[in-house]
C-alpha cells in the first residue's frame, strides 16, 4: 500500500510539472507573439508550429509516460498481492515455527526434570552399590573366617575320630585282654579250689592217720 501511495504521488507531481510547462509554453508563444520587434511573423508561426508539435509530442510522451504508469501501477498492485500472500505464508510459518518452538522447549524441561530425576536415581543406585558393595566384602570376609573354622573344626573332627578308632581299638585290646585275664582268673580260682580241696583233704587224712596211730 505504500508503494502504491508514492506511485499516485509521483503521477500527480508528473502530472502537475507537464501541465505547468504546457501553461508556460504557451505564454512564451502568445509573449513571442505580441512581440513584434524581436522576430517576423513567419518566424513566429514556425516557432509556433514547432511548439505545438513538441507540445503534440509531450501530450504523446505523456500518455505513454501514463500508460507506462498504470501498467507499472498495475505490476505493483500484483506484486503487492503477491507480497501480501507471502507474507502471509510467512507469517503463518513463523506461527507454526513458534508453535514448535514451544513445544521443543516444554520437551527440553521435561527432559530435563527427567535426567534430574535419573542422575538422582543413579546417585541413589550408587550408594546402595557402594552399601552392598561394603556388606558383600564382610560378608566374603565372614565367610573366609568361617570357612577357616570349618577347616579346622574339620581337622579336629578328623583328629577326634582318629582318637576314637584309636580308643575303639584299646579298648576291643582291653577287652580281649580283660576276657583273658578273666579266663586265667577262673582257672586260678579252680586250681585254688582244687589246692583248698586236696589241701583239706590231706589234713583229714593226715588226722585220721595221726588218730589211728595214737589209738595203737
Amino acid at each position: 500500500m505504500a508503494r502504491s501511495s508514492s506511485a499516485q504521488n509521483t503521477y500527480k507531481w508528473v502530472t502537475a510539472f507537464l501541465m505547468l510547462w504546457s501553461m508556460a509554453s504557451l505564454i512564451v508563444i502568445v509573449v513571442w507573439v505580441t512581440w513584434s520587434p524581436k522576430a517576423s511573423i513567419e518566424q513566429c508561426r514556425a516557432e509556433q508550429q514547432a511548439l505545438i508539435k513538441e507540445m503534440e509530442e509531450a501530450k504523446v510522451v505523456k500518455e505513454n509516460e501514463e500508460n507506462d504508469f498504470k501498467s507499472t501501477l498495475k505490476l505493483s498492485s500484483e506484486n503487492q498481492t503477491e507480497l501480501q500472500e507471502e507474507l502471509e505464508t510467512i507469517h503463518k510459518d513463523q506461527r507454526e515455527t513458534k508453535a514448535s518452538l514451544a513445544e521443543s522447549l516444554n520437551l527440553r524441561m521435561t527432559l530435563k526434570k527427567n535426567l534430574t530425576a535419573l542422575e538422582n536415581i543413579r546417585i541413589l543406585h550408587l550408594d546402595e552399590y557402594k552399601g552392598l558393595s561394603s556388606m558383600l566384602a564382610q560378608q566374603q570376609a565372614l565367610i573366609e573366617t568361617l570357612w577357616m573354622n570349618v577347616s579346622s573344626e574339620a581337622h579336629h573332627l578328623d583328629s577326634c575320630a582318629a582318637l576314637r578308632d584309636a580308643a575303639n581299638s584299646q579298648q576291643m585290646a582291653a577287652e580281649s585282654q580283660r576276657k583273658a585275664c578273666q579266663t586265667q582268673t577262673t582257672y586260678l580260682a579252680k586250681q585254688l579250689e582244687n589246692c583248698r580241696t586236696k589241701d583239706v583233704q590231706n589234713r583229714m587224712r593226715q588226722k585220721s592217720f595221726l588218730s589211728s596211730t595214737s589209738l595203737q
